[in-house]
């Protein structure tokens, strides 16, 4: 279903279902942080690993604080300088998160989009966690008829809204050990 106005949708819509929008890099797909049902449904949609975890994308850095044992002073400078943008930070864990979320790991990784349509989508429905449109390991999907023509069927709601996207994925940082390491280098250089 394409969706034109957020304001056709509750949070319950979401429940169990995939949604589709635009970032600042590519194309997302994602669920409610949480609702396993429709994780699943993302996992089968990519063929991707069980093993590996989704990121969360977020309105805010406030919002990362229920998830995250602690905000090391570099993740703090980073969150400060590149947040909204293209950056994914991979922190510790706090106790009691959702372990299907995290595949397990005491890790958890978070981003904030520098995408309005993004930004919309999360400030209405919380943190999502989402990864990109497409099979795994293959390259993303940017444009909204191949997503369509591919996933169509598999995706709940398809956000309409074109934004123009990086067409290339965020840079990963794991700040959640004594030294930082980049897991992979997008557009921002650290």
């Amino acid at each position: 279903m394409f969706i034109k106005d957020l304001n056709n949708l509750e949070k319950k819509d979401l429940l169990g279902k995939i949604i589709c929008f635009p970032t600042d890099t590519v194309y997302g797909v994602g669920c409610i942080l949480g609702d396993e049902e429709a994780l699943e449904k993302i996992y089968e949609l990519k063929n991707r690993d069980l093993s590996k975890p989704l990121a969360i994308l977020v309105p805010n850095s406030e919002s990362i604080k229920d998830y995250v044992k602690d905000i090391p002073l570099v993740a703090e400078e980073y969150m400060a300088k590149y947040w909204p943008g293209a950056l994914t930070i991979i922190f510790n864990k706090k106790e009691g998160v959702c372990d299907s979320f995290t595949k397990g790991l005491s890790t958890i990784g978070f981003r904030m989009p520098n995408s309005k349509v993004a930004l919309e989508v999360l400030k209405k429905f919380g943190p999502l966690a989402t990864t990109s449109v497409n099979i795994s390991n293959n390259p993303p999907i940017n444009n909204l008829e191949e997503i369509i023509k591919y996933f169509g069927d598999k995706i709940d709601y398809i956000i309409e809204d074109i934004e123009v996207v990086s067409e290339i994925s965020s840079t990963i940082v794991d700040v959640s050990k004594d030294k930082i390491v980049i897991l992979r280098q997008g557009d921002i250089k650290l």
